[in-house]
């Protein structure tokens, strides 16, 4: 009897000291849903915050779907919590899936920015990076769009659509933009996004090319073609996206989609020669065709791979010399060649600059059209 009773008093003891400590009432916060950095005058940062509008008084017509929020410092963090100061409530970092920076910044150089987004545990490592091209953050920001009203969620939805259809941008995390920038024999990208302006003054959200970086600047762009080159030798499997060959009969557009592709970069010291040698391997099924001639058949369909392993090496290849003409190594050439020769890599490193353009590469590429889609004859009209 003694023995339940004591326990009775622990258990009604530890009731109070039960419950989150650190507990923040819904209506007591803000959640930040998008980030955007600048540079400002007098080597300042102008930090943006956007958040969804989630009253709606009534009366007041037509409202925007969010809000945003500027201050400028000579700091990222103090210019963060000027920001906070501002706000009657907490502000939310953690749910922020989008980092805009401005063209600006990226010119001036990420150095101090990657330190404070490697140490700022606010700020989430899964969040998409974006590079707004010749205009600011705080103005990307401020651009609705058609369907998703808010910038911010807009943005995290359309570069993970066109990764998935389109196959033409690389995705860039926080976590890969902190790790690239740091690791030797490599540079990071970014995708850009342009604000494009069409009938009736109405401005849009495009994403627009792939930004280079060196030593943390930024120092150029790949175009859509250079793009795609660029994504085909991503160390991670390669899924979604389509490739554009030309009908062997006619020269009209036949479109495959990739199901998965996988690439390795292995390098070579040849008689004082650097040489990669890239392989991909790629599978897609024939998804669409302009042309009327029947492609699906065991004598079409080699020359139909031999069509997409072309474009795919000529994808590859017009992003190297175009990283090399920024002689930036996004890549990973470097990082391949420390791996495997630490020795040679030691004495070669700080001559990069002058190595890294004078690369030579050897492409291999095997595709195969694995499916045919719900048909596999041509459907013609009977007239």
């Amino acid at each position: 009897m003694f023995k339940r009773l004591l326990i009775s008093l622990l258990i009604l003891c530890l009731l109070p000291t039960a419950g989150c400590w650190d507990r923040k009432e819904v209506n007591q916060t803000a959640v930040a849903i998008g980030l955007g950095l600048d540079s400002f005058q007098q080597d300042q940062i102008l930090y943006t915050i956007q958040f969804p509008q989630t009253e709606q008084p009534g009366g007041e017509g037509m409202q925007s779907a969010f809000v945003t929020v500027s201050a400028a410092d000579d700091t990222y963090t103090t210019a963060a919590r000027k920001i906070s100061l501002k706000s009657p409530r907490s502000i939310l970092f953690q749910h922020s899936t989008v980092l805009v920076l401005g063209e600006d910044l990226g010119r001036k150089g990420l150095s101090g920015l990657v330190d404070y987004l490697a140490r700022n545990r606010n700020i989430r490592e899964s969040a998409d990076v974006f590079m707004a091209r010749d205009t600011t953050a705080a103005d990307v920001l401020s651009v609705p769009t058609q369907v998703d009203k808010v910038p911010a969620t807009a943005l995290a939805s359309m570069i993970k659509k066109q990764d998935r259809l389109a196959g033409i941008y690389t995705r860039t995390p926080v976590s890969d933009l902190t790790s690239k920038t740091a690791a030797p024999g490599m540079e990071p990208t970014v995708p850009g996004i342009a604000i494009v302006e069409r009938e009736k003054n109405q401005k849009h959200l495009e994403l627009s090319g792939t930004a280079v970086f060196k030593r943390g600047k930024l120092v150029g762009w790949l175009n859509e073609e250079e793009s795609r080159g660029y994504r085909w030798l991503r160390p991670k499997m390669v899924t979604g996206g389509t490739i554009t060959i030309s009908c062997p009969v006619g020269g009209e557009p036949v479109l495959i989609e990739n199901i998965r592709a996988q690439s390795q970069i292995k390098p070579e010291i040849r008689d004082g020669q650097i040489i990669m040698h890239i392989k991909v391997r790629e599978e897609g099924f024939f998804y669409e065709q302009r042309c009327l001639h029947q492609l699906v058949t065991p004598e079409m369909l080699p020359v139909l791979n031999q069509h997409i392993e072309q474009v795919i090496k000529k994808q590859i290849t017009l992003a190297v010399r175009q990283a090399q003409t920024l002689n930036s190594d996004i890549f990973g050439f470097g990082d391949a060649l420390r791996k495997k020769y630490p020795g040679q890599w030691a004495e070669l490193a700080h001559r990069w600059d002058d190595i890294f353009p004078t690369i030579k590469l050897e492409i291999e590429v095997d595709a195969k059209i694995r499916r045919v889609n719900l048909v596999s004859q041509t459907t013609r009209l009977k007239y």
